[in-house]
C-alpha cells in the first residue's frame, strides 16, 4: 500500500514533469550581422524627379520657403534627406505650346538654350547643396520629329528622324554637362514608351525602340564623357522586360543599364546582365498619405529592390503641385508659402543619407522576420546599416560585425523625422539597440 506522503510526492513529480514538457522553447535573441567581405552592387543613389512642378516652387514661393524645401531635399546634414539623384525631363514643347516645358530645339537645326529655366534653377540649387548627379530623359521628342506632329497623345518618332533624334539627345547631354555644368550621368531613351497619354508621350514598337536605342547609345557614347545610356523605362517591369527581350543582342550590348518603373506587380528584369535602376513610382491613384504607414511601404520596396542587386531608387516628383492631392510628391506644396513634408521623404533619406553614391552593398543578415536590414560600406570600409522594424512593437536587437569604435544613428517613425539618436560605443564588434515599432533606423560607424 502506498503511503499518502508517497502519493503526494508522485503527484508533485508528475506535475513538474508536465510543466517541463510543455514549457516553451526560449526564443533566440534578435540579431543582425554585417559581413563586410560579402559584397554586392555599387550604389548609384536615391532621388526624385524635377519636371514642371519645380516651376511652381521657383515662381510662387519666397526665398525662405524655397530654401527650407531645397534643404530638406538635398542637404545631407541635420534632419535633411540628402537625395543624391535628380531626374530631369528633356522638354518637348515649343514656347507657343508650353512656356515652361520648352524644348531647346524648336525646329530642325534651331537651338534655343534660354529654356528649361525651372529645372536648371532646381538643379543648380541641388548642386549648391552638394548634390551633382542627374538623370535625363524625354517624355516625347519635339513634335516636329513625330508622325503625329505633337508632343502629346503618344504618336511615333518618324523613321526619317531617328538620326536627328539621336543627335538631339547628344546635343542636350553635351550642353548641359559642359556649358551648364550639370553632371548628367545617366540618359534614358524614352519615358514609358508603351503608353499614349494626353500629356507629353511617345510610343515605340519593339522594333522601333530597338533601332532608336542603338542610335542614341552610339551618339552619346561618341562624346566619350562616360555618360551611361539606358532603356526601356516601361510603365512597369513587365513592359521593360518585354522590350528588352525583343531587342537585338547588338542593341542590348550597347545599353549600359536597364531602367524600370514600379507601377505594377514585380516582374524579373534582372536577367540581362545589366545594372538596373528603378526610376519612378508613386501613389498617384490615391489621396496623399503623409504617415509612417505609407513611409514603411516605400521603405520595404526600396529594401527589396536593393536586395535584388538594383543600383538605386527614385520616387516620382520631388514636390507635388498645390492642385494635386494625390501621393505623387515627397513634399506637398500648399497655398500662401506653405508646404507639408511626407514621411516618405524622411524614409527615403534614411537610405540616401546612409548609402551614398559609390558605396558597396554588403550582406546584412537578420534572424528576425520583423526586421529588414540593408547595409553598405564606403571606400574606407566604414559600414552603415538601415533597419526597418515592420512590427507594431519595439524590438531590441544586437548588431554584429562592426569594426570601428562608435556608431551614430537617425530614425524616422510616427513621431520622428530623421531624428538624431544618442551615439553608441561598439563593444566587441557589436551594439545593442531598441527599435520602436513601425520605424526605420540607420546606423553608421565612425
Amino acid at each position: 500500500m502506498i503511503s499518502k506522503r508517497k502519493k503526494v510526492y508522485c503527484v508533485m513529480g508528475l506535475a513538474v514533469s508536465m510543466l517541463v514538457s510543455i514549457a516553451p522553447t526560449a526564443l533566440a535573441a534578435s540579431t543582425v550581422t554585417l559581413y563586410k567581405d560579402t559584397t554586392y552592387q555599387t550604389i548609384w543613389g536615391f532621388g526624385a524627379a524635377a519636371n514642371h512642378p519645380v516651376n511652381e516652387l521657383k515662381t510662387n514661393y519666397n526665398t525662405t520657403v524655397q530654401g527650407e524645401i531645397l534643404d530638406k531635399l538635398f542637404r545631407a546634414d541635420a534632419s535633411n534627406a540628402g537625395l543624391s539623384i535628380v531626374r530631369m525631363e528633356i522638354n518637348p514643347y515649343t514656347a507657343a505650346q508650353d512656356a515652361v516645358q520648352t524644348t531647346f530645339m524648336p525646329s530642325s537645326g534651331v537651338l534655343d538654350w534660354n529654356t528649361d529655366l525651372h529645372q536648371r534653377w532646381f538643379a543648380q540649387e541641388a548642386k549648391n547643396r552638394g548634390m551633382n548627379q542627374f538623370y535625363a530623359l524625354p517624355w516625347s521628342p519635339p513634335g516636329w520629329m513625330k508622325a503625329n506632329g505633337s508632343p502629346n497623345n503618344g504618336g511615333h518618332l518618324s523613321t526619317s528622324q531617328y538620326d536627328n533624334f539621336a543627335n538631339y539627345m547628344k546635343t542636350y547631354v553635351d550642353h548641359y554637362r559642359n556649358v551648364f555644368g550639370f553632371n548628367i550621368k545617366w540618359v534614358s531613351v524614352q519615358n514609358e514608351p508603351d503608353l499614349s497619354t494626353p500629356y507629353a508621350s511617345a510610343q515605340y514598337t519593339n522594333s522601333e525602340l530597338d533601332q532608336v536605342s542603338a542610335k542614341v547609345a552610339d551618339a552619346i557614347h561618341s562624346l566619350n564623357q562616360g555618360v551611361l545610356v539606358g532603356a526601356p523605362e516601361g510603365s512597369n517591369r513587365t513592359a521593360s522586360n518585354t522590350y528588352m527581350t525583343s531587342f537585338s543582342k547588338t542593341t542590348r550590348d550597347k545599353l549600359d543599364f536597364v531602367s524600370v518603373h514600379d507601377y505594377s506587380a514585380y516582374a524579373d528584369v534582372n536577367h540581362f546582365g545589366k545594372p538596373l535602376i528603378a526610376t519612378e513610382v508613386s501613389d498617384f491613384q490615391n489621396a496623399n498619405d503623409p504617415s509612417i504607414t505609407d513611409g514603411l511601404k516605400w521603405a520595404n520596396m526600396i529594401a527589396a529592390d536593393l536586395k535584388r542587386g538594383e543600383r538605386g531608387w527614385l520616387y516620382w516628383w520631388a514636390v507635388n503641385p498645390v492642385s494635386n492631392t494625390t501621393g505623387e510628391g515627397l513634399i506637398n506644396l500648399g497655398a500662401n508659402n506653405t508646404y507639408t513634408v511626407n514621411k516618405r521623404l524622411y524614409v527615403l533619406g534614411q537610405f540616401s543619407r546612409y548609402l551614398r553614391p559609390d558605396d558597396t552593398r554588403i550582406l546584412a543578415s537578420s534572424n528576425d522576420t520583423n526586421l529588414v536590414s540593408i547595409a553598405g560600406k564606403n571606400s574606407t570600409g566604414r559600414a552603415s546599416v538601415i533597419m526597418i522594424n515592420n512590427s507594431s512593437s519595439a524590438i531590441t536587437t544586437t548588431i554584429n560585425g562592426l569594426t570601428l569604435a562608435n556608431v551614430s544613428a537617425r530614425r524616422t517613425s510616427a513621431t520622428e523625422e530623421l531624428t538624431k539618436l544618442t551615439d553608441i560605443a561598439v563593444t566587441s564588434g557589436a551594439i545593442t539597440a531598441t527599435l520602436p515599432g513601425k520605424s526605420v533606423t540607420s546606423y553608421v560607424e565612425y
